[in-house]
């Protein structure tokens, strides 16, 4: 027996093939065509309706991660922290030691009893020290002073002159800086003092100073407490003196080896003060008959062209500043 096999089409969509067996036994199989054209079309369905065959009913485009989220784009948010600074305002006077206002008429209408403890009042007196706070509007002797000092900074800066109705209203005091939280600035009282005609074996806190040439009086103005209209204000005298050279720091918030002065700290005579906002406290001398740390401050030299001067500052007002997180932000990202 033998076998043999034939194929024929039908309706054009499937084959029959044949096999007959060497017993003469005839069998028929049908078999399918081949899938491709099926395939084609199955893809050109898909391709046509795009991404919007997997979506259901209504517009979720704004399910779908945005561009950013997937290429690492730094996306800011608003919850970031919020940093209050103490808006500043300092002016120092001038003025000859024999001028009443200065000496006398400025202190008539400020407040110095609720300012601390009378006992540390007294302290802070004994050693040449003098503070007073003034609330709202400044008395008219404190204006006078603080005008007249505004006019002798722009005409030795060759800035024109204010007109007569600006300088009839008190407007600020001075130069304005800012001062965080636990900051602190540096205001210079007195510069390049020649202790050759100072009195300086009387203060028994200089008398580790070895070098006392370039001798400069600064008060460190720090901020301690903050709130939205308040700031307490640490104020600490300090005396600089010797070359501008590297000295050792033990702080660990500056660095270790800067180049500056010596400089000595008056812990002593270091105070606190409470200004709500438009506050003014005034620093000046107590007049003495003995030298003392407040006249080496404000009253340093003696005779007929000796000056007298008051250190006077003002809360402006507390600004915030609003920090932004970064959510693509990486630590070490930028050293490499």
């Amino acid at each position: 027996m033998r076998e043999r096999r034939s194929t024929e089409a039908e309706n054009g969509n499937a084959q029959r093939t044949t096999f007959v067996s060497r017993d003469g036994f005839v069998s028929r199989v049908d078999v399918a065509m081949s899938h491709a054209p099926a395939f084609a079309s199955a893809t050109l369905f898909l391709l046509l309706p795009g991404c919007a065959l997997f979506m259901g009913n209504g517009d979720t485009s704004g399910n779908l991660p945005s561009p950013g989220a997937w290429f690492g784009e730094s996306e800011a948010t608003d919850d970031g922290p919020t940093l209050n600074t103490a808006r500043l305002e300092a002016s120092i006077v001038t003025r000859p030691a024999h001028d009443q206002r200065i000496r006398e008429h400025v202190w008539l209408e400020l407040d110095e009893s609720g300012l601390m403890a009378p006992d540390r009042r007294q302290k802070l007196n004994r050693n040449g020290f003098r503070m007073a706070v003034a609330s709202g509007n400044a008395p008219w002797a404190l204006q006078s002073l603080v005008r007249e000092a505004q006019v002798a900074v722009r005409s030795t800066e060759g800035q024109p002159s204010m007109a007569s109705h600006t300088l009839d209203k008190f407007t600020g005091l001075g130069p304005t800086f800012s001062v965080m939280q636990n900051g602190k600035s540096l205001i210079e009282i007195q510069s390049q003092l020649d202790p050759q005609v100072l009195q300086l074996q009387d203060l028994p806190e200089l008398a580790s100073l070895r070098d006392t040439s370039g001798l400069r009086c600064v008060m460190e103005v720090s901020v301690k407490e903050l709130t939205d209209d308040m700031a307490l204000l640490s104020v600490l005298p300090q005396i600089h003196a010797g070359a501008n050279t590297t000295r050792f720091n033990i702080s660990g918030s500056t660095p270790q080896l800067p180049v500056r002065q010596n400089i000595v700290p008056l812990y002593d005579q270091q105070f606190t003060v409470r200004l709500h906002t438009g506050d003014i406290v005034v620093i000046g001398q107590q007049r003495s008959e003995s030298w003392n740390t407040g006249r080496l401050f404000f009253e340093p030299l003696s005779g007929s062209a000796a000056t007298e001067r008051l250190l006077i500052i003002r809360l402006a007002g507390v600004d915030q500043m609003k920090g932004h997180r970064d959510s693509s932000f990486r630590l070490g990202a930028y050293d490499k």
